[in-house]
């Protein structure tokens, strides 16, 4: 099969689209905690850190589409991460993993990710 570097261009857009997908979620997670930051102080904490991920994704989506081979290495660390503490949470009996939303952010997106990514890669050293 032949590879060109369209095809590696395309895939860091497939991925690009995803991340932004998954960030416009993480967006909408930290600004729905902000109003319980009245009560509780905690969620002004988690909002705002949820709202700076989000940001650093759209900022990281935008520089893959660009071509920046440094943010597939952030892009794919921050997933990894993400990855990890799903397992994590998922493993503690607080119930962070029922219904299919929490499944489609927390797994299937960075799972997605990360395959196009690796594909992406192996493509282009398999094209060199």
């Amino acid at each position: 099969m032949n590879h060109t570097p369209s095809t590696n261009r395309n895939a860091a857009e497939i991925a690009s689209v995803l991340v932004v997908v998954q960030a416009s979620f993480s967006l909408v997670a930290g600004l729905s905690a902000i109003p319980f930051a009245i009560v509780e102080p905690g969620f002004r904490v988690l909002g705002v850190v949820t709202i700076l991920m989000a940001a650093a994704m759209f900022w990281l989506a935008r520089n893959l589409r660009r071509g920046r081979r440094w943010a597939w290495r952030w892009l794919v660390t921050m997933e990894v991460v993400s990855l990890a503490m799903t397992a994590l949470l998922s493993l503690l009996p607080i119930g962070t993993i029922r219904g299919p939303v929490p499944l489609l952010v927390n797994l299937v997106i960075p799972v997605s990710v990360l395959v196009v990514l690796a594909a992406a890669r192996s493509d282009a050293r398999g094209a060199a």
